[in-house]
């Protein structure tokens, strides 16, 4: 299977995250991903966080106060400039045709550019959601990760919950049940 075929019906995948520390990683691997992958070079790829966006000019500034690798890496190139991202500071701006993936926060999906694009893309079954990491109960992200069959909307009212959604644990965050799970091989 090619890295491209999910994309080929025009799938858009979101993922809401927060904007500092793990939006900066994801970022990395996405690009690093892409930068391996040719075929997926005409799939653009979007984070939709102003705060992002400041961030990384931060991190472009302080590159040597990185692990080693990124260190390294600066030899030939600047990890935080990102080859195959692109910012995307409306939903106003945002040509939304074809496949994409979308990085956007607040990581929670209660408000913000995340929950517009949700709230965009959340009926079609082609679209997915992927939440990379731990969101706390309340929050509409941690109700999806369970898939329900309806979600409630920003106007209160409900409709089918059809994109495909995804967790991946990329967090330093653990509930306690994970925890539990974390000591039990220890005796715990």
């Amino acid at each position: 299977m090619s890295s491209t075929q999910p994309f080929l019906k025009g799938v858009v995948v979101l993922i809401p995250a927060f904007a500092l520390g793990r939006a900066q990683e994801l970022l990395l691997i996405l690009d690093e991903y892409w930068s391996n992958h040719p075929d997926l070079h005409n799939i653009p790829i979007y984070y939709a966080s102003p705060l992002a966006k400041r961030c990384m000019a931060v991190y472009q500034t302080y590159i040597n106060s990185m692990n080693e690798r990124i260190r390294n890496q600066f030899a030939n190139s600047n990890a935080f400039d990102c080859k195959h991202i692109s910012p995307l500071n409306s939903i106003e701006n945002f040509n939304d045709v074809g496949p994409s993936v979308v990085m956007a926060s607040l990581s929670g999906l209660q408000s913000g550019l995340s929950r517009e694009l949700f709230e965009m893309w959340f009926s079609d079954k082609k679209n997915a959601c992927v939440i990379p990491g731990y969101v706390v109960q309340g929050m509409l992200a941690k109700t999806i990760i369970n898939e329900p069959k309806e979600v409630t909307l920003m106007n209160g009212l409900t409709a089918p919950l059809n994109m495909q959604v995804h967790y991946i644990s990329f967090s330093a965050h653990a509930d306690f049940a994970q925890t539990r799970k974390w000591r039990k091989p220890l005796g715990g």
